[in-house]
């Protein structure tokens, strides 16, 4: 029984990779979903095409991308602010990850077909916080324009 409690407290590196793998997957879900309620509106657009894109960005199934968007909505409603998932995303991402979660950003806000200023608010304090330049900014807003049309 003491083995097995000690073994609990182990973990392998392969276990930590693994966890921070699912944290960084939470915390750009919860980012997405920051975004797609940063209007006050998460109209059946977003709520159809939040899977879709959570999916492209972290290579699950649909059903994963569902339970993941779930405890992502758990932890944003739970959370006091953005700073405790672009800290993680900080540490976790390079500068083309970033600028692809950045990308993903653009487009759940414009699922809807509409960048309301909230939107577009809340995905320049992420920029901000990710460390990402004005020019970055700007250049995802437009890629994320171009694949929607």
């Amino acid at each position: 029984m003491l083995k097995s409690l000690l073994d609990w407290f182990k973990e392998t590196p392969k276990q930590e990779a693994e966890e921070s793998h699912n944290n960084t997957q939470r915390a750009a879900a919860a980012l997405m979903i920051e975004v797609a309620y940063a209007d006050h509106e998460f109209d059946e657009a977003e709520q159809d095409r939040l899977p879709e894109l959570i999916k492209d960005h972290t290579g699950l199934t649909t059903q994963e991308c569902l339970e993941l968007m779930e405890i992502a909505k758990q932890e944003v409603d739970a959370s006091t602010s953005i700073h405790q998932f672009t800290r993680h995303l900080n540490e976790a991402f390079s500068l083309n990850e970033k600028l692809e979660l950045l990308t993903t950003l653009w487009s759940v806000a414009y699922a809807d077909g509409n960048i309301d200023k909230y939107e577009d608010h809340m995905i320049r304090r992420i920029a901000d916080l990710l460390h990402l330049r004005h020019s970055e900014f700007v250049q995802a807003k437009h890629e994320a324009k171009a694949n929607q049309i």
